[in-house]
Formats: C-alpha cells, structure tokens, sequence
C-alpha cells in the first residue's frame, strides 16, 4: 500500500546551515525582497512535518523547489529536508524518518510547478496520483495556488490548504500589488509556457536543472498527457487528466 495523501512544501530559499538552525537569516540565500521572511519559512517546513505527522500512516511529505542560486547547487527542496532534520523535526516525528515519509522534488522554480512536478515526483515514486493533496506556503499566494491546480485540472474539492504569512503582511502594499500582478500573469497565461513566466524560471535555474513535466527518461507517465519535452513541455489542454 502506498499513501494517498501529499503534503507539497513550497520552498523559497536555501539554508546552508548553521548554528541557529535556520533562526538566523544569514544561514540563509535569499533574494533582497525576502528579507525578513526566513522564519516564515522555517515555519513553512515545520508546518509540512506537522501535517504528515497528523496522518503519517496515509501522508507523504514533498520538499518541491531546485538549486535556484549560482552560489550552490543544493536544492531548495533538500536544504528544507535538511532544517527539518537538524531541528529534528521539531519534535513531531518519531525516529527514524525515511524516504517513506519525505521525499524531494527537486526541478520545480516556480509556483506553478511546485503543484505539477510535486505530483508527478509522487508518481515516480509510488506509480499512482494522490487522493488528495495538502500545499504548504504563504496564505497570500492561496489564489494563485488555486489557479495552478485549476489550470492543470486537479480537483479543488481535494485540495487543502495551509498558508503562513510572515508577520506584518496585512499591512504592505508592495507585497498584495506583487501578488495580484502575479496572479494576473498566470490567468493570462495558466501553464507559464509564455516568455515573461518562462523567463523567470530560466534566470531561477542557473544549474540547467530538468524542466520536463517528468523526470528525464521516465517512460509511465501514468496516463497524464503532454506534448514536446525538456523545457517546452506541457499539458495537453484538452486531455482527460488521471487524478
């Protein structure tokens, strides 16, 4: 038996370690629009290991975002795995922890693909779709996660939410307008095959990390329908999905 539910974790920036175990931002690469937002993101990683633990026996946890900075080629995904293990998982889970409860989904540069390649990195590992699919993140982008599983089909009445902002958010209008240009980005343009959203992911992945919809040379695609490879390739609009 496999577990039907999955936790995706929407990572944002890499921890390179350290003594504070994530509490001090300079362990930290991020971009200069995100200081201040480090502990949200430890936040976001505990929550994901929060949730598993609440349903371990039915749940997989994701860790989705690739190597987005020259300065490394550590993954986001695996720099969260990695807090998540020098805080011990906050106290949450019970030893050992395996690669049947955490997996790394580790290509994904945007938003968009941390939904599709969070289920397709499920499917290479287990050969199935979820059940039902829980995304860890910040609440303010909720509408555009919403969007995402729109646009690639997957069934919103199976989809929970768990967002965190950082403190303060309510309050910074720089940060709804950026939201709301954003998620007008991806109505104009669902799949972000378009060259604004596909420019972004190319400046994200300066270590040529795969971008098909699967990982390279998988042959079971589990009956999920595409068209061309590598970068270009997306959902057949018009296809039934599998999940």
């Amino acid at each position: 038996m496999h577990p039907t539910h999955l936790i995706v974790v929407c990572c944002h920036g890499i921890w390179r370690g350290g003594p504070s175990k994530g509490a001090d931002e300079s362990e930290w690469l991020i971009a200069p629009f995100q200081r201040g937002e480090t502990g949200t993101f430890v936040r976001h990683a505990e929550e994901g290991v929060r949730r598993l633990a609440q349903s371990r026996e039915d749940s997989i946890l994701i860790f989705s975002g690739g190597p987005t900075r020259r300065e490394t080629d550590t993954s986001e995904a695996q720099s969260y795995a990695s807090l998540a293990a020098h805080n011990a998982y906050w106290g949450l889970l019970a030893p050992p922890v395996t690669g049947d409860d955490v997996l790394l989904e580790e290509r994904a540069l945007d938003s968009y693909h941390n939904v599709l390649l969070g289920l397709t990195r499920y499917h290479g590992r287990f050969g199935a779709w979820p059940a039902s699919l829980t995304l860890v993140g910040h609440a303010f982008k909720r509408p555009r996660l919403e969007a995402h599983c729109a646009a690639i089909g997957y069934p919103l009445g199976r989809v929970a939410f768990a967002g965190i902002d950082p403190p303060g958010l309510d309050g910074d209008a720089a940060t709804r307008d950026g939201a709301a240009r954003a998620l007008a980005e991806w109505a104009r343009d669902p799949h972000g095959r378009g060259p604004e959203l596909a420019g972004k992911r190319r400046a994200r992945n300066p270590w040529g990390a795969w971008q098909g919809v699967f990982g390279r040379g998988v042959e079971d695609r589990g009956g999920l329908v595409t068209r061309e490879e590598g970068e270009g390739e997306t959902l057949v609009e018009d296809a039934p999905r599998p999940w």
